[in-house]
Parts: structure tokens; C-alpha cells; sequence
């Protein structure tokens, strides 16, 4: 198995938890990832959405914990990440804190799930939160694709339902309902039916004795009855067609096979079907015009049950019938073949050089699923899985058509899909079979004529981890939407940025109205490799391209815009900045461009503007989001120490007001960020009921009232706020840390040492301080609105 497999320390505990521990030094935070071995398609049919709706009631406050003491506020006051998700057979808790916040975390989720309030007025808050939640998802693209592969699934299999929950099917005041979500979570919360992962850079032992602590603290009951599940397999609809605006095909495949070592199996196999190299399917299929690649992902896993989804760019629907034999032929040719233990081997390397790069959350998350199995069985389990996908059995095919069709009811949600008849497939004409690995050439073998680069070398922080490459260029604007932008340098690069990706590197790239950057982490030489392949795609000029069509969450559509807000440096040249590589990795980079030249400071900030700016998108859909920044008024240590003392006072408090009073809408935040060059405060709201200037008088109300709140505070819950900020200011422990540090720093002209002036700004922090800071921001110097306009009313 994989190298991280050794360095995992396992537990199972007496009372049948299961606990899963590993020290990962370099990083100053530690993450944690807490299942539940329940999901939606083990709560009641009377009552679809009621695990979801469960999910959610678990934040607002236990016997323990007030809300305002609980688990999201603990953790946004220390500058972390906290969530939860819940899919069809588990629900995910997971947190990224500070590594010295970790035991107090811990408590507080232990809490959380065990002795829950469940309050009346605060389930019919909730009710309307997941409605309006319900609502947006059932107009997104994905999650009505999703549901449409569900409906080809054998009848009974809940994988057909859409299980968001929303307001008729919660009804909360009655007394059956509130039984049976006592008895969903009497049943299923309990210690046997829970798995926790830690990472962190503690010592083992310390983080084994946190983890016992918060899992023996749990309820202990039988072990709940597992309800039959029913059977994937036989297709009752292999071919549909879906109205959507979109054009295209999406492939989906169903397996029944329990068989032990099924899932590094499956793994094993998709890493096959999304590598590049010569000879495998992604190579033929976009050499012979079919598509542009496939990107498969898993929808469901339960037992031996699994559903994947295969997305096929460029697909036509006149293609799919060719498309669909060249798959099949492939998947014969690769029964059997004599390259899989080797590349067994290089599967088990690539997962390790993708661990060691993850941060700690993404880490205890991709070691949640993580099942170690001897190499022969995974080879056995391989060829019987094989043995299903070629034979067709499970194969879906969706055609996505903006022509009317006709409805298709389906619990939760009504789709317009008609079942297609039976095609016949052609004989395949391509001779894929198993890629060769595909390898990132050395840095040398790749060696292009760059131009002119700007380049800072720093040797980071004692602990190290993965180093960081950060680059920046200039990009001739023009009227091209900046996620039109982004999409077609990502579209540019897709081939090597995968290749990248195997190689354990972890890229971002982002676009600005006249700059793209792009950041990179992994290992030193690989990240000179991926400079290599990735710059000159990056360099070459940008042609006109369509712009994809918006999708997802309307607040995180608005996000993709954010750059154009805050004013920054102009990208003149290229410029890098390295943390962590050493001096032969250097010289690769070095090498690679005509001329190397020091990278100056960027100067002064600029000056702030007096008048508050207003821009508006129109994005498609019926609710309304905003975005409203507010820049520091100086860009100095002390100001800015204020400014995110006074961020982590308000986070709370603005997620309570707007979300739990108001009920604005489900989709918010607010956070201390850096909008290109300048930094300041970020607020963000989603709405389907109230408009843009409307949620911007909330705001300003929320925050017109936050001078007298906050001159109540006691001189203990100031020092507090102020620990918890310096805990989360910590000097960097890791090269990526650090990277992300001086990057940021240098766009904002500040100085190299700014992050150890700010730690000590902090320390220095007063009440008075916290107030001028207050009064500071409702001068609404600078003030920036960007706001959506729905497009369809």
C-alpha cells in the first residue's frame, strides 16, 4: 500500500469506534474528519432530507454549548475551517484549526453530536435555511444530471431520489416527524457507527489520547440494524435524455461486485482511465476527435455498490455510440494485461507524493477512505471489476438536449428525461489499451526559451513540508468574462496540469482583469518539471474563446469575479517567487528562462478611493447575491492587527444576525482577505427573497450596531478574541505556509517581515483599538459592491 499506509496508527476502540491517527510535522494546524456511518438513504422515506435536515440542526447549539460557544464559533474565532456534508450512507464533520485549538475542537464536536438541543423555533429557522438551499440546488446543472443518472438505476434504489429535504417534507411541528429524527439520531449517532481521523503535528501518542478522548465519550448502543439495500443492476432506463441548456453527453457506470479489495481496485483503474500517456483511452478518444478527455467521479459507494459519473467534453451526441465502443473495447483489452502489477507499484508512489502534499484537513479526508489491502487481492478484485465494465452490464448513457421532453416524476424532484430505445454500437476502430505511466520529463529534456523572469528565492521555515512556486504574468485585457478567462487557460493546460497532479503537485490557478498566477506545492524537482510544461501554455497569447456556462452556487459564481474588485500593481513581467527549493531545483527553474532578474518589492499601496464603487453581473437565476469588500485604511501592521481582531468579532455575530434572525438565505460569510493587492474585509450573502440593495442595507445595518455591542465586552472575552487571533497568526511552520505569506505580502507592497510585525501588533491590541478600528470601517472609505442581477426573473 501507499508509504503514508505505515505512518497511519490505527484503533479500534471497546466501544467500537474506530480511530485513525498521523503526526504530520510541518504544518501549524491539525485537521480532523469525523464519519458517521449514516447518510439519506438510511433515514425514513415518510421524511426525505431528514439526515441532511439533521446535519444541520447539530450546530445550532447542545446541553453543552450555547451556539455562540459551539463548534463553528470556536473555530471561526481561531481562524479555521469548519463544515459537514452529508451523502448517502455517511455524514463528514470535519474542522482545520490551529494545532493547539484541537482539543478544545474536539470537545465541542464530541458535544455537538452527542447532546444536540433540537429547539423548535430554531428547526423552522432551519426548515426555511434548507428550502431555500432545496430550491438552488434543484435548478443546478450537476445536481439535476446527478439525479437524472439515478433515475437509469433498477427500480427501489434510493441513488434515483432527491433526498436535499425542504419544506413539505420536514413538517417539523408534527410529532411523528420529531420521533423519528430523535430515532434517526438515537440510532445512528452513536460511538460503533463512527470513524475519526486526526492529522496534525503532534506526536502520535497526543493525538491517539485526543482522539480516544472525544470517541469514548460518545453514546454506546447495538449496533443499528443495516436496512437491505436494494440492487443497482438491472438498468431500467440505459439511455435518457435530459433537457438542458448545455448540449452533450455524460457516460454513467453501476457496479454490483463485493469482493475484497474492490476499492483500491477502483482506484487503481480510474488512475488508469485519466492518465495521459501513450497508447491509453484519453489519448486515442482525443486523437480520434470523439472528445476531449473523461473525467470520471464517484457519485455513490456503499458495500459492494458503486455509481460513477464520466464526463466526456466534446462529445456529440451523434458520437456517443462510437464513444461507448471504444470504451468497452478498452476495457476488454485491459483484462489481463501483464502491466498492471508495475503499475501497481508507481500507483502506490504516486499516492504517496499526492499525502505528503495535502494540507491536514485534505489529508484526515483522503485517509477516511483509505483501505490497505495486499497487492494480490487488489490485482484479483481488479480483474473481476474489470470483468463487469467490459461487459457493458451497468453502461449509461444521458444526452443532454435543450428540445422539451417530457416529465419524468421522481421523489424530490420532477426532471424533463425520456428513456431512449436500445442502440446498436459500431465495431471499435482504436487499439487503446493500458497508458504507458506517463512521466513529467526533467526540467531539462523540456527546456523552452522563456522570456524574461523576475524570480526571489527563500529557504523557509526549519520544519519544511512540500515547497511552494509561486508565478505571476500579465494578460491582455479584454471583454472576456474572468471565468471565461480562467476556463480556457485551464482548458489549455488540462494535459499537463494532470500530469502535474499525479506527480503529488497541487496547483491554483486564478485570473485578474489584466494577470493570471498560478501556485504550485510538491516536491522541489517536480516543480521545476511542472514550470517547465506549464509556463509556456500559460505565456502563449489568449485567444477568444465561448464562455462556459455559470453554474453551482450563485454566491460562488460571484466569487469567480472577485478580482474585479481591489486595485493592485500591473503585471509588467513575469514574476516568481520560490519558498523551500533547493539550490539544484533553483538552478532547473533558473535555467528555463533567457534572463533571470531579481524580484523588487511592489511599492507603496494605492491610495484608498473616496467614493464607494458599484458594480453589477448579470448571472442566470431567480436570487440575488452580494459581495462587498471594505479596505483597510492603511496598510500597516498595527491597522491591519485591528482590522482582523475586529473580523474575528464579527464573524459570528454577522452569520447569526443575517442567517439565524434575518433568514436571508443559506449562503453567507464574511472574513478578513486580500483582494488583489489590498486587504480588508470581505462580506458575502446569497438571497431568494431579498434584493441587492436590500442585503447591502442589512450589511450596514449589522454593522452600524457592532460600536455598542462591542463596547460590552469583558475584559476576559477580549483577552479570548485576542489569544484565539494570535494562535492563528503563528509564524508559518511549512515552506507552503510561508510561500502563501511573502506571495501575498509582496502583492500588497509590504515588506518580507510584515507577518512577524503583525504577531506582534497583535499582542499589543487593546480595547480602544478594537473600537477605532469599528469606527474606521463605517467610514466607508473605499467601500466596493459587486452584486448579481438575476437574468431570469
Amino acid at each position: 500500500m501507499p508509504v503514508l499506509a505505515p505512518s497511519l496508527h490505527s484503533r479500534r476502540l471497546a466501544n467500537g469506534a474506530v480511530l485513525r491517527v498521523f503526526q504530520q510535522p510541518w504544518p501549524r494546524q491539525a485537521g480532523a474528519c469525523l464519519r458517521v456511518a449514516a447518510g439519506s438513504h438510511d433515514e425514513p422515506e415518510a421524511y426525505p432530507g431528514l439526515a441532511h435536515f439533521l446535519e444541520h440542526l447539530l450546530f445550532l447549539g447542545s446541553h453543552d454549548y450555547s451556539v455562540d460557544q459551539g463548534l463553528m464559533a470556536y473555530v471561526r474565532r481561531c481562524g479555521g475551517l469548519v463544515n459537514a456534508s452529508t451523502r448517502a450512507r455517511h455524514t463528514d464533520f470535519v474542522c482545520q484549526v490551529p494545532a493547539g485549538a484541537l482539543a478544545p475542537t474536539l470537545q465541542r464536536l464530541q458535544s455537538l453530536l452527542a447532546r444536540p438541543l433540537f429547539e423548535m423555533q430554531a428547526q423552522r429557522r432551519e426548515r426555511e435555511v434548507l428550502h431555500a438551499e432545496y430550491q438552488a440546488r434543484s435548478q443546478d446543472a450537476d445536481s439535476r444530471i446527478e439525479h437524472a443518472l439515478g433515475q437509469a438505476l433498477a427500480a427501489g434504489h434510493r441513488c434515483a431520489d432527491f433526498l436535499a429535504g425542504e419544506r413539505d417534507s420536514l413538517p417539523v411541528e408534527e410529532g411523528a416527524f420529531q420521533q423519528a429524527l430523535w430515532r434517526y439520531h438515537r440510532e445512528h449517532y452513536q460511538a460503533c457507527n463512527m470513524s475519526l481521523v486526526l492529522v496534525g503535528p503532534q506526536p502520535v501518542e497526543e493525538l491517539l489520547a485526543l482522539g480516544e478522548a472525544c470517541l469514548l465519550a460518545m453514546p454506546v448502543a447495538e449496533r443499528p440494524t443495516v436496512r437491505p439495500c436494494a440492487s443497482l443492476l438491472p438498468l431500467r432506463a440505459p439511455r435518457l435524455l435530459l433537457q438542458q441548456a448545455d448540449t452533450g453527453l455524460i457516460l454513467g457506470q453501476a457496479l454490483e461486485l463485493d469482493e475484497p479489495g474492490l476499492e483500491p481496485a477502483l482506484q487503481l483503474w480510474l488512475d488508469a482511465l485519466h492518465d495521459p500517456g501513450a497508447g491509453g483511452l484519453q489519448d486515442q478518444l482525443r486523437r480520434a476527435g470523439l472528445c476531449h478527455g473523461l473525467q470520471a467521479r464517484l457519485l455513490y459507494r456503499h458495500q459492494g455498490q458503486r455509481l460513477l459519473r464520466i464526463d466526456c467534453p466534446g462529445a456529440t451526441a451523434q458520437g456517443g455510440a462510437a464513444l461507448q465502443a471504444e470504451w468497452l473495447a478498452w476495457l476488454q483489452r485491459l483484462r489481463g494485461h501483464a502491466g498492471w502489477p508495475e503499475r501497481l507499484q508507481a500507483w502506490f508512489r504516486l499516492q504517496a507524493l499526492r499525502g505528503d502534499a495535502l494540507a491536514p484537513l485534505a489529508l484526515a479526508q483522503h485517509l477516511q477512505d483509505q483501505q490497505p489491502e495486499a497487492d494480490a487481492r487488489v490485482l484479483l478484485a481488479l480483474d473481476k471489476l474489470l470483468e463487469q465494465l467490459a461487459s457493458g452490464t451497468g453502461l449509461i448513457e444521458l444526452l443532454a438536449s435543450p428540445e422539451p421532453q417530457p416529465n419524468w416524476p421522481a421523489v424530490g424532484l420532477d426532471l424533463p428525461l425520456l428513456a431512449l430505445p436500445a442502440q446498436t454500437l459500431p465495431p471499435a476502430r482504436l487499439q487503446s489499451t493500458l497508458a504507458d505511466v506517463a512521466v513529467l520529463p526533467s526540467p531539462s529534456a523540456n527546456r523552452q526559451s522563456l522570456p524574461q523572469v523576475a524570480l526571489r528565492w527563500h529557504t523557509g521555515p526549519a520544519y519544511g513540508g512540500p515547497a511552494a512556486l509561486y508565478w505571476r504574468a500579465p494578460l491582455v485585457a479584454d471583454d472576456t468574462s474572468l471565468p471565461a478567462r480562467l476556463a480556457m487557460l485551464q482548458a489549455r493546460i488540462a494535459e499537463q496540469a494532470s500530469l502535474c497532479q499525479r506527480h503529488g503537485v497541487e496547483l491554483h490557478l486564478q485570473v485578474e482583469p489584466d494577470a493570471w498566477s498560478l501556485a504550485l506545492s510538491g516536491a522541489g524537482e517536480w516543480l521545476a518539471a511542472s514550470s517547465a510544461c506549464l509556463l509556456p501554455l500559460l505565456l502563449a497569447p489568449l485567444s477568444a474563446g465561448a464562455a462556459p456556462a455559470p453554474s453551482g452556487l450563485l454566491l460562488r459564481q460571484l466569487l469567480q469575479h472577485l478580482p474585479l474588485l481591489g486595485q493592485g500593481e500591473t503585471a509588467s513581467c513575469l514574476q516568481g517567487l520560490g519558498v523551500g527549493l533547493d539550490g539544484a531545483a533553483q538552478r532547473q527553474v533558473e535555467a528555463l528562462f533567457v534572463q533571470v532578474d531579481a524580484l523588487v518589492d511592489a511599492g507603496m499601496p494605492i491610495p484608498l478611493a473616496e467614493a464607494m464603487r458599484w458594480r453589477e453581473l448579470a448571472l442566470p437565476g431567480e436570487e440575488w447575491a452580494l459581495l462587498l469588500f471594505c479596505p483597510l485604511p492603511v496598510a500597516d501592521a498595527a491597522h491591519e492587527a485591528a482590522w482582523r481582531l475586529l473580523d474575528q468579532c464579527l464573524q459570528e455575530a454577522f452569520y447569526q444576525r443575517l442567517r439565524g434572525e434575518l433568514q436571508l438565505g443559506y449562503a453567507l460569510f464574511s472574513g478578513f482577505r486580500q483582494v488583489r493587492g489590498q486587504r480588508g474585509l470581505l462580506f458575502g450573502v446569497q438571497s431568494p427573497h431579498c434584493e441587492a440593495s436590500g442585503l447591502f442595507a442589512h450589511i450596514r445595518h449589522f454593522l452600524e450596531q457592532q460600536p455598542a455591542r462591542l463596547a460590552e465586552l469583558t475584559p476576559t472575552a477580549f483577552a479570548s478574541a485576542r489569544a484565539a487571533l494570535q494562535q492563528s497568526l503563528e509564524l508559518p511552520r511549512s515552506h507552503v505556509e510561508w510561500a502563501e505569506q511573502l506571495w501575498l505580502a509582496h502583492r500588497a507592497g509590504l515588506p518580507a517581515d510584515h507577518p512577524l510585525h503583525l504577531v506582534q501588533a497583535v499582542a499589543s491590541l487593546d480595547q480602544a483599538a478594537l473600537q477605532r478600528a469599528c469606527r474606521d470601517l463605517l467610514l466607508e472609505r473605499g467601500w466596493q459592491v459587486l452584486a448579481s442581477v438575476p437574468s431570469t426573473r
